[in-house]
């Protein structure tokens, strides 16, 4: 069980970077950003400290995609029983960065939705490899 689940934490760990570097090499290649930002409304840059879509996009490739590819890279190690804690972080830091993005815009747009409920599962799953770790230390404490 506990191989199962810390599987599935990896893998969803590689789908989230591999989302993280697509977006931010969107971001990064569109000129001005403008094919990226065209469903955003133009309040959006003006409320963020940046000029274009460039540095947000070099952030989501360095901060979420490579940390999201770490966290994977630890959920496939071997032995490696704290894998559910970089997943948790990068969790965390996910959810930390859209209510950033919420303050700093004052709005909540559509992809919210579904960013919101990608962060909680990263952070559920996390929870539940965590549980099963434990669960596991627990049951191998009682039978020595």
């Amino acid at each position: 069980m506990r191989k199962t689940s810390t599987t599935v934490l990896g893998i969803y760990d590689v789908f989230l970077a591999m989302g993280a570097i697509w977006l931010g090499v969107q971001m990064i290649t569109s000129s001005n950003g403008t094919f990226f930002a065209d469903p955003y409304p133009d309040s959006w840059v003006s409320n963020l400290p940046f000029d274009s879509w460039i540095m947000p996009g070099i952030l989501g490739i360095v901060l979420f995609g490579f940390g999201n590819l770490i966290a994977a890279v630890l959920s496939f190690k071997k032995e490696q029983k704290s894998s559910w804690y970089a997943s948790a972080v990068m969790g965390t830091i996910f959810l930390f960065g859209l209510a950033f993005q919420y303050i700093a815009v004052g709005e909540m747009y559509i992809v919210n939705g579904p960013f919101l409920i990608i962060g909680m599962v990263q952070l559920c799953l996390s929870g539940y490899v965590f549980w099963s770790y434990r669960k596991g230390h627990n049951l191998n404490r009682r039978c020595h």
